[in-house]
């Protein structure tokens, strides 16, 4: 809600019709602030959905698919004479974002009578038979800018049924969280490839939906991706440099554990070291993404090791907190973060974590608890990473410095390749 500070003299009137005249002046002259930016939603809208004008459309959707005033993107597709709404498709979490991580789901379920399925269930991809009569696919989502985060899995997925099914596929465009600019750790390597992973891209990529789908095409990421007809209703007003509090966007939450943008920073930050089981980082709790305990750390190691690895701006704690492992609600004494306002001269977020794991294992218990990993646990954690040589150097306790090193060159060399699909300044 915008803060209005008005003249003294607008409270010394006592006509009231005066007085409620004044306030609305003063509150047209103020205005309320306005996004910044305009999604690929919003322009489709205000174009009255001209680019799919008279369409059979499937659309990929969830809770995020919001334009900048909050109207739900089903229920606009549902409404309007334009197009014909004929299935809703729902990435991991579901239409509404409530399911927890990494829970499946083949029920199909009702929108306004519109039927939704599933993406995220005993199959990860269109079928010829959802695909029944449409004639025009739609992708709208919102990301978190961070390569495991699936719906970019559920895009590449869906160009590819679509390519199949000889369908146009359309991206309606919104902002990476993270910005535009912000490249970090390696590139994915291709035995990894996975639904955590499916893009040939950096961990933290700096890139918009619309983006990846262009050089999707253009790299041949998916199956026939060269007769696949791509159309990317570009946002107005995004720029690279900005992070999501800068685009005046409403932040919807994108999962359960990314209620808000801070979360996503912390993802970002956090989210591969989790993979292990060894480091609680808030999932399941208050604070997800934002937080850090070890049954094996003590909370002044903990603090210690934290402000030798995170980013310096990050705000750090000494705090109890509760998390959920495996099922079971647990209290930990540990370290909480708060992310600064200022994010524009942010410390790399995404190497701090290994750096993070090597100081805690420091501590031989804390090392002792490495033995209690699971080869599942490596493997998900080699996924998430892309890469077999951080658990190989964590492992034999070895410098990970020079791999996180390595990674600066795949940045250079992905933002050159990135270069020509880049639709912003």
């Amino acid at each position: 809600m915008p803060h209005f500070v008005f003249p003294r003299k607008y409270f010394a009137i006592k006509n009231t019709t005066a007085l409620v005249v004044l306030l609305l002046f003063a509150f047209s002259e103020i205005g309320f602030a306005q996004p910044i930016v305009k999604t690929g939603l919003d322009r489709l809208v205000v174009d009255q959905f001209k680019e799919i004008a008279q369409k059979n459309v499937g659309l990929i959707a969830n809770q995020t698919s919001r334009t900048a005033d909050g109207k739900f993107g089903p229920a606009l597709f549902k409404q309007t004479a334009s197009v014909n709404l004929i299935a809703l498709f729902a990435p991991e979490h579901g239409l509404h974002g409530t399911r927890s991580a990494g829970v499946a789901s083949d029920s199909i379920e009702y929108f306004s009578g519109t039927p939704v399925y599933s993406l995220y269930g005993s199959t990860r991809k269109p079928t010829k038979k959802m695909l029944n009569r449409i004639n025009a696919l739609v992708f709208d989502l919102q990301d978190i800018g961070v390569r495991p985060y699936t719906y970019l899995s559920t895009m590449i997925y869906a160009m590819e049924a679509a390519a199949e099914a000889h369908i146009p596929f359309y991206v309606l465009d919104r902002p990476n969280p993270l910005s535009g600019i912000r490249i970090e750790g390696n590139m994915l390597e291709a035995d990894l490839k996975s639904f955590v992973g499916v893009a040939p891209v950096p961990y933290l990529h700096g890139m918009t939906f619309g983006e990846l789908a262009k050089m999707a095409v253009a790299e041949g990421w998916f199956k026939n991706a060269s007769i696949l007809k791509l159309t990317v209703i570009e946002m107005v007003g995004w720029k690279r440099s900005m992070y999501w509090p800068e685009t005046g966007l409403q932040w919807v939450a994108t999962s359960p554990n990314i209620p808000h943008f801070e979360n996503a920073v912390g993802a970002a930050a956090l989210g591969a070291s989790g993979q292990l089981g060894v480091l609680t980082i808030g999932i399941g709790g208050e604070r997800p993404f934002l937080a850090l305990g070890a049954t094996a750390a003590k909370t002044d190691a903990m603090l210690r090791a934290a402000q030798a690895s995170c980013p310096n701006q990050f705000d750090l704690k000494t705090d109890s907190f509760y998390a959920t492992i495996n099922g079971v609600k647990k209290h930990f004494a540990g370290v909480t973060i708060n992310i600064p306002k200022d994010l524009s001269h942010l410390d790399p977020l995404y190497s701090g974590q290994f750096l993070l794991l090597v100081q805690l294992m420091k501590d031989s218990s804390f090392r002792a608890s490495f033995d209690g990993i699971s080869n599942s646990q490596i493997l998900m954690f080699e996924k998430v990473t892309g890469t077999r040589k951080m658990w190989d150097a964590l492992d034999r306790g070895l410098d990970v410095a020079p791999i996180i090193e390595s990674w600066r060159r795949d940045a250079s060399n992905f933002a050159a390749k990135r270069k020509p699909y880049l639709l912003y300044n």
